[in-house]
């Protein structure tokens, strides 16, 4: 199993690791990628992981960056999006970005971008602006395209954490799933059973009453699922001003009984943002993997 995960020390984009060999790689972050205007967050951010048949995104804050197979960097997306912004998923032709700033997901296609309003349930063309902080009023960071759904993901700044379901075709409200934790982060659905984090419990929760504790203590932030295995990244607590510094681990995790099977320190990365797997089955990630 591959796993590509998106890092804060503003010197790798991102890393590959390589759970058989436990070798790790490194995509280099360059100069282009950073954003002297930006103050309220860290001027290079990745976070969100998504991919075409043919492109590899990760989206750094206002930026979409491509990648080929090969991972070395081939273009910036043509669009200017939000700072903050979060994970990504692929789905009928657009690369979906969480946004929490504009309480929205913004999908980038090849020829328009559009943007799905959470709260009123509205699509309509993007408009290139400057959202900030102050008009987040959800913190809204993870969505997962499954079947017939749309789920995505609020933290809410705390213990209110909620799921918002929505129908995949109309893009209206069907469900929400209240109290769903503390600082949630992260979606998987299998079998029916959705899952996801509850980082400040320090849980894999689930929609049908499971609670599985995680193996170490941290900031649970990056999270996917195989058949057999939860795969969560974790990174020593710090500041957000701090989060560039310090280390993370990759953790693979038994989902029947919340046993470690495997950890991957990876020392000097920062903060660990996001993660996907590249070359297996992802019920976190519903595409086929970019590399088979």
């Amino acid at each position: 199993m591959r796993i590509l995960a998106t890092v804060s020390n503003m010197r790798s984009l991102a890393v590959v690791v390589d759970l058989r060999t436990r070798e790790v790689g490194h995509i280099p972050v360059r100069p282009g990628f950073f954003d002297p205007t930006i103050t309220e967050r860290a001027t290079c951010r990745p976070f969100g992981i998504t991919w075409s048949p043919s492109e590899l995104f990760i989206v750094n804050n206002r930026q979409l960056l491509a990648f080929g197979h090969d991972l070395a960097f081939s273009r910036a997306v043509p669009v200017r999006l939000q700072v903050n912004t979060h994970q990504l998923a692929y789905d009928a032709g657009r690369a979906w970005t969480v946004s929490p700033w504009t309480n929205s997901l913004i999908g980038v296609g090849a020829d328009d971008t559009i943007e799905f309003d959470l709260a009123a349930q509205t699509v309509r063309p993007y408009v290139e602006r400057d959202a900030s902080s102050a008009d987040d009023r959800w913190h809204y960071n993870s969505l997962l395209w499954h079947g017939d759904r749309l789920f995505v993901a609020a933290h809410a700044f705390g213990p209110a954490s909620f799921i918002n379901v929505y129908d995949r075709a109309t893009l209206r409200l069907v469900d929400v799933h209240p109290n769903a934790g503390h600082s949630i982060h992260g979606l998987a659905r299998r079998d029916g059973e959705l899952f996801w984090i509850s980082t400040k419990t320090k849980e894999i929760r689930s929609d049908q009453g499971r609670r599985l504790r995680l193996p170490r203590a941290g900031f649970a932030r990056g999270f996917a699922m195989t058949d057999d295995h939860f795969v969560v990244g974790v990174s020593v607590p710090s500041p957000r001003d701090k989060r560039h510094r310090g280390d993370s681990w990759i953790q693979v995790i038994d989902h029947r009984d919340g046993r470690l099977v495997e950890e991957v320190p990876l020392p000097g990365t920062g903060n660990l943002n996001d993660l996907r797997l590249l070359d297996s089955p992802d019920h976190a990630h519903p595409v086929p993997p970019f590399w088979p």
